[in-house]
């Protein structure tokens, strides 16, 4: 295994904007457990919409987790912002 050292931007509560040795742009680290959360409500709407594309509680789910991914992004543009860095996109 080799040892690097990144450099945190900035910390969140589940999450921080990291900077790799060698990479342009920093990338966003996601707890594990906070990134399976998301991933469950995503599959799990996707599921129920299949199922039933009316769910209103699936479709709760959806903008539910598209809210979370919105504050994660949000996060990251604003730590990149505080540095100066230009977005990846």
């Amino acid at each position: 295994m080799s040892q690097e050292q990144a450099q945190v931007l900035s910390r969140g509560a589940n999450w921080a904007v990291v900077q790799l040795p060698g990479r342009t742009f920093p990338g966003l680290h996601v707890q594990g457990d906070t990134f399976a959360a998301l991933w469950t409500q995503l599959a799990g709407a996707a599921r129920m919409l299949r199922e039933d594309p009316g769910n209103g509680e699936a479709l709760d789910d959806l903008d539910d987790a598209v809210r979370g991914a919105a504050e994660l992004l949000r996060f990251y543009e604003a730590a990149l912002a505080e540095r100066g860095i230009q977005r990846p996109y």
